[in-house]
């Protein structure tokens, strides 16, 4: 078991909390918050959530099993743009989520957030482009969920990039995304549109590229 005794969270939402891996600065741990610290959430959220258990874990399976699809589409080691997943790890907190730290400064990278410069649009925009390329099925296309930063991977230190490293997963009750291609492609073109108009910018759906 890992001790997070005596460790704060570096992040946290409204379901969760987030800490560095006490053993590994390129991992960190989700762990999943008790219901009655889950402040922030709708009352019919809470409600359904303590009448129906499973669905307080719904995110963590639907991400797992969208990130075992996409890598087992493809033979060859890819770059992809969403949060590698590394499996369970026991706490003390309680059960977490294993997955790859974006940093900057060896602190988490910075959200998604309107003060945008150029190379970070750009980020964002090649993200965007391979969310599509590798039909990544997205649910949750938020400005909280893309972070900026290096990642760790096979023990050297990536470039800077903008990552997904939350709301990956078709959660929807009717999961339309998971009907084909075509279906998540128009899914993911209208959560892009949505995401530039919360940044105050503009989505151009010929060159499918977020734009000032």
């Amino acid at each position: 078991m890992i001790d997070l005794n005596g460790q704060d969270p570096v992040a946290e939402g409204t379901q969760r909390w987030i800490y560095r891996h006490p053993h590994d600065p390129a991992r960190l741990l989700k762990v999943l918050k008790p219901l009655a610290d889950s402040a922030g959430r709708s009352a019919l959220a809470t409600a359904i959530e303590r009448q129906f258990p499973a669905t307080r874990t719904r995110w963590a399976r639907k991400e797992y099993a969208e990130y075992t699809r996409v890598m087992l589409a493809h033979r060859a080691p890819v770059h992809l743009p969403i949060s590698h997943l590394y499996g369970l790890a026991h706490t003390s907190r309680g059960l977490a989520c294993v997955t790859d730290a974006v940093v900057e400064n060896d602190a988490l990278g910075p959200q998604l957030d309107r003060s945008l410069s150029d190379a970070d649009l750009a980020l964002l925009n090649d993200t965007l482009t391979r969310l599509r390329q590798f039909d990544i099925r997205a649910s949750d296309i938020t400005p909280r969920n893309f972070v900026f930063g290096q990642r760790s991977l096979d023990g050297q230190t990536g470039p800077r990039e903008c990552v997904l490293v939350d709301g990956f997963g078709d959660i929807h009750a009717i999961p339309v995304r998971s009907w084909g291609q075509w279906f998540n492609g128009r899914a993911l073109s209208q959560s892009f549109a949505n995401l530039a108009r919360r940044l105050n910018l503009r989505w151009d759906a010929t060159t499918q590229q977020i734009t000032r």
